[in-house]
This record gives C-alpha cells, sequence and structure tokens, in this order.
C-alpha cells in the first residue's frame, strides 16, 4: 500500500468543488485544486497525490494510468463510479463514505411517499418493498418499521439481515405496493445489480398493481442504473406511480419521459448540508489514517457536535389541531418540510426541450441543500398527546 512519507500537507490534492472542506478536512490539506467533477481528467491528475470525487467522476485506469495519486477517496455511498479492480492493480487505496446521506435519503423517501398519497396507506397496513438494505435502504427499512409500516426487503449481497424486515425475492418485494430501490450498481455475476428492473419485472409490477385499491409507487433514489430504460417506459404507461431521483440516462433527460413521472428531482436525495459534510469529515479520517497522522483528523471526532451547531434547523412550531388524525398531521408535515416539491418545480422547468448533461448538472450545483429535520425540535401545541407520540416516531424531536 501506498503510504505518506512526511507531512501530509505537503501532497498535492485534487477535489470535485462540490465536497465541503469542513473543520475535520482542512487541517490535513497541502496545495489544492477544486475542480468540477466532470472536469477531472487525466491531465489534471497527472501530479495529484490524493483525488477526492463524487459520483460524477468515473475513477478508473483511463484516468489514472501515470498519475502520482496514491489515495482516493469519494464523498459518496455508492461506488459504481470507482473502478476497485483497477484500483487495486494500481496499488491504490480507496475510501468511501458510506450512510453519509442515509438520514437524508430516509427523509426524501418518506417526503415522496407522503405527497404521492401513500403515506396513510403504509400506516394502514400496505407494504413496502425495499431493494437494497445496505447503509442507506436498511436505515429508511428501520425508520419504516419504527412507524409501524410492513417492510419486505431484497438484497443477496447484505451480510446482517435488518431485524424486522421480512425477507423476500425480488418478484416479491416489487410486488408490494411501495417500492423504493437503494441497491448498489454492479455487473458482477451472480447478483448483478445493472438493469436489475427490467421490462418482465416492470410488467410483474403492472400485474401485480390490479389486484389492490392503489396501483402502487415506485421510488428511485438510488442508482437509475437499476432500472433499464425499457423498463421505465413500461412503468410509465401503466398505473404506476414514480418518484425518480436517479435517472436511466442521466445527465441527460428525455422531456417526454420526465413529463410522465409522478415528481422529479435531479439525484439530490442524499444532499442534505449535513450530509455533505458527514462525506468530507469520513475521507478526512480515511485520509489521516492512511498516511498515519490521525492526530491531524481530531476534528472530525467532534465533528457530530460542530454538524450539530452548523446545520440543525432551530425549533419550529407546527400548527395543527390536538383533534386532528395524526397520520394527516404527519403527512402535512412531510409535504412541507421535504424539497421535493421545489426540486420537481425546477428540473421541469428546465425541460426545454431536454435536459442536457450542462443543465443537470447546474441544476445540482445550485441545489439549496436543506437542513435536515430527523432530531430537529417541533413545538406542537398542549393536548396533542397523541400527534406528539407519532411524530417522534417518524423521528422528530417533540416539545
Amino acid at each position: 500500500m501506498n503510504r505518506v512519507g512526511g507531512n501530509v500537507t505537503d501532497l498535492c490534492w485534487v477535489i470535485d468543488e462540490a465536497i465541503p472542506l469542513t473543520p475535520a478536512l482542512t487541517p490535513l490539506l497541502g496545495n489544492v485544486r477544486l475542480l468540477p467533477g466532470r472536469d477531472i481528467g487525466p491531465a489534471v491528475v497527472e501530479n495529484a497525490d490524493v483525488l477526492l470525487v463524487r459520483s460524477v467522476t468515473q475513477v478508473d485506469e483511463t484516468l489514472l494510468a501515470g498519475s502520482a495519486v496514491r489515495f482516493v477517496g469519494t464523498a459518496t455511498a455508492g461506488v459504481d463510479h470507482l473502478d476497485v479492480a483497477a484500483l487495486a492493480r494500481l496499488d491504490i487505496p480507496w475510501a468511501s463514505a458510506p450512510g453519509s446521506n442515509a438520514t437524508a435519503v430516509v427523509e426524501y423517501v418518506l417526503s415522496a411517499i407522503a405527497m404521492s398519497g401513500y403515506f396513510e396507506s403504509i400506516l394502514c397496513g400496505a407494504p413496502v418493498g425495499i431493494v437494497g438494505l445496505g447503509a442507506v435502504g436498511g436505515q429508511v427499512a428501520q425508520r419504516l418499521l419504527s412507524l409501524g409500516c410492513q417492510v419486505v426487503g431484497y438484497d443477496p449481497l447484505v451480510t446482517h439481515w435488518p431485524t424486522g424486515v421480512l425477507r423476500g425475492d425480488l418478484k416479491e418485494v416489487l410486488s408490494q405496493t411501495v417500492v423504493s430501490l437503494h441497491a448498489s450498481l454492479h455487473d458482477q455475476a451472480p447478483f448483478a445489480s445493472q438493469g436489475l428492473i427490467g421490462v418482465a419485472e416492470a410488467e410483474g409490477m403492472i400485474a401485480a398493481s390490479a389486484t389492490r385499491p392503489q396501483a402502487g409507487l415506485l421510488i428511485n433514489a438510488g442508482r437509475g442504473g437499476l432500472l433499464e430504460p425499457r423498463a421505465l417506459e413500461c412503468l410509465l404507461a401503466g398505473p404506476w406511480a414514480t418518484v425518480l431521483d436517479t435517472w436511466p440516462t442521466e445527465p441527460y433527460l428525455d422531456a417526454t419521459l420526465l413529463a410522465q413521472c409522478d415528481w422529479v428531482s435531479p439525484h439530490i436525495a442524499g444532499h442534505s448540508r449535513a450530509a455533505k459534510r458527514r462525506g468530507s469529515n469520513m475521507l478526512a479520517r480515511a485520509v489521516a489514517q492512511w498516511c498515519d497522522q490521525i492526530d491531524l483528523a481530531r476534528p472530525s471526532i467532534r465533528a457530530n457536535e460542530a454538524l450539530q451547531d452548523e446545520t440543525s434547523p432551530k425549533v419550529t412550531t407546527l400548527v395543527c389541531d390536538p383533534s386532528e388524525a395524526p397520520a394527516e398531521v404527519m403527512a402535512r408535515f412531510l409535504c412541507g418540510s421535504g424539497v421535493l416539491a421545489r426540486e420537481n418545480s425546477r428540473l421541469r422547468q428546465a425541460a426545454a426541450p431536454h435536459v442536457t448533461s450542462e443543465v443537470f448538472d447546474q441544476l445540482r450545483r445550485s441545489y439549496e441543500q436543506p437542513l435536515e429535520w430527523t432530531g430537529a425540535p417541533v413545538h406542537v401545541p398542549a393536548g396533542s398527546t397523541a400527534i406528539v407520540s407519532a411524530l417522534k416516531q417518524l423521528g422528530v424531536a417533540v416539545s
């Protein structure tokens, strides 16, 4: 393994400009070059020692061959943009940020369910299918279970099956009333996930929808490549409602396809302010450990405290009548606290006639990163005991 001799601050760094330079990361930095992720090419990394990216940069042998890069980090949970086999051949250690965006994605999924009119249904027993139960999908499952929902999961790669989640095969999970996709994207047999949902699977989902009052809701806040384009077209032509944050063809989006979706956003589900900073802090620790200078990354040990001060919303008051049904109050809270309505409008306005890669990237760069509401203090009127209990199950701190 290529370790550092000397001081880490003597190294040359190339960093995606979308990665926040947090107090945990900045003590490690030396000569830094910040660039848009899609502008990071072989010439840029030729003399770099450390490369930190997000999902838009493909890190492979073409990028790294002949370069000075000795460490690669991605501030994302997914690693499908890293050719890990090539990194192994080149003897370049790497790190990612698993779970850094989990809370943000959980909040996005719950908001999507509420805005699509399925929240009260899942509270009343309509099952939720989750494809992929890793760092993110597992957290989505746990939050749903805390609400008393029935959750059925599919993940042939997970080593520790989440308590309370029913195990199903892919067909069974895709037949549930609400389906949320969170699998990692890869093409390695025997459980390749690239194009996991094809036309046959989509047709099975449509057939399953004929037996229930609500046809079904598909949410993809994982990876666009999990869905074959023709499968997506098949679903959009059927009765299923769709919420898409990731797309099979991104960063290019076809406006005709986009118009058929119920709710859309430009791959920002995991981009809360806290999530971005968690990713930076996790990479800071990984780099410090790699170069045997963990003392420089001590701020990352206190990162949660700093993160709390920097990214937590202030106390908010939820206007509600104590006689209201708790499910209605929770659904209204979810619809009002999420970013989906705003991003849906921004993305649709940009689709004239199609969303180009430049427009897609600009939408992501200009995205107003939200504060996470999980654990945030919310005040409700006196006498709202049932509502308070329900909101606590949702994940807010009620006063």
